[in-house]
């Protein structure tokens, strides 16, 4: 019996002369006026990175934009602000979560009695994600400029500095496939007893207090979320630094259990200067997750699809994935990161009903 089936996966997304995430202003060299980008450092070493919280806007976005999604209605407070916290209209709520303290109405001349949908609910998001990291250290680039465009006759130019770079970013992604669509009914738990009473002829009853959507609905919203991360786009900084975030090697597939395996899978190469995937790491981990990698009758557990020429190793990751085991068993060669993601989505259907999600 299977105790938590995921969908789960690793991406590389390649950055030129970027500025995605910004930590806001800093003291400059040159400048008073200078913004700087997110990084981690470790001992001497400065890796840039993007938030979990932007990788997932940049997520959302797509999938209101290509996939139909709706924003759900926002609510704000004096010191919170939270959606409509209803999983059943609004696909983001059901996949990325919630958290909403909603004030009780007070019936009219009852005194303090209170009622109505009131009360804080609050849904653990189903789709999990990781920091984006770059692969390289010690990548950042100070840039200095200045606004001058039509000023006036001896106005003094406005300095500015800025960071950038240019890596390769690593993250990695979960999404419990059996939370998807599944709700429990309670305070702090997803749903208000109201909001079941107007959806309940939409859902099936699993047990007493949890509820979920009918199968095809569960599923099309997973195969959505997969699909979306091929289309990736978002950042700061675009207008005078864009770059592609959509992923150009990706590792993705199903597995028996919480955990999100694939984490720093890409590593730099001996001169600092490409990224190779390490095939090192990944036998280990595929050796001891091999028992609990989730194979429908057709198709294979992991999908692996990649940009030419972006890994240093690439020639020797090809001849190990067809020829080693226990890669050979487990993980398909789907082409370019879409076709891998479109693949994985195909197979959400046949692992649903394989394994009675």
């Amino acid at each position: 019996m299977m105790a938590y089936p995921v969908l789960t996966g690793a991406v590389l997304i390649e950055t030129n002369g970027a500025a995605l995430n910004n930590a806001g202003q800093d003291e400059g060299i040159r400048a008073d006026n200078a913004v700087v980008v997110k990084q981690i450092r470790i001992g001497r070493l400065r890796y840039p990175y993007v938030s979990g919280q932007a990788w997932r806007r940049w997520w959302r976005e797509v999938l209101y934009a290509d996939f139909g999604w709706t924003p759900s209605e926002v609510t704000r407070e004096a010191k919170s602000a939270y959606t409509k916290g209803d999983p059943i209209s609004y696909e983001e709520d059901d996949l990325f979560g919630y958290m909403a303290a909603r004030k009780r109405q007070r019936r009219r001349g009852e005194g303090d009695e209170e009622s109505g949908a009131g009360g804080t609910f609050r849904r653990i998001s189903p789709l999990k994600n990781s920091l984006l990291i770059s692969v390289l250290p010690n990548v950042i680039e100070r840039d200095f400029g200045h606004f001058s465009r039509n000023l006036p006759p001896g106005a003094d130019i406005i300095p500015f500095e800025t960071e950038h770079y240019t890596t390769y970013f690593q993250g990695t992604f979960t999404l419990s496939l059996g939370d998807v669509g599944r709700f429990e009914v309670g305070e702090m738990f997803d749903l208000s007893d109201e909001t079941l009473r107007v959806y309940q002829n939409e859902l099936e009853q699993v047990d007493e207090r949890t509820y979920r959507l009918p199968c095809d609905k569960r599923i099309r919203r997973v195969q959505d979320v997969l699909k979306a991360l091929a289309r990736l786009r978002g950042g700061a900084h675009l207008a005078r630094n864009l770059s592609d975030v959509g992923p150009v090697v990706v590792l993705v597939g199903f597995l028996d259990g919480g955990n999100a395996p694939f984490q720093r899978l890409f590593e730099p190469d001996e001169n600092n200067e490409r990224v190779r995937l390490n095939l090192k790491r990944l036998r280990s981990v595929v050796a001891d997750y091999q028992d609990r990698l989730l194979v429908p009758q057709s198709g294979k557990a992991l999908y692996f699809g990649y940009r030419p020429t972006v890994l240093a190793n690439e020639n020797e990751v090809l001849k190990a994935f067809a020829e080693e085991a226990p890669f050979k068993d487990f993980i398909e060669m789907s082409g370019t990161p879409q076709q891998a993601l479109e693949k994985a989505a195909e197979q959400v259907k046949p692992v649903f009903e394989c394994y009675k999600l």
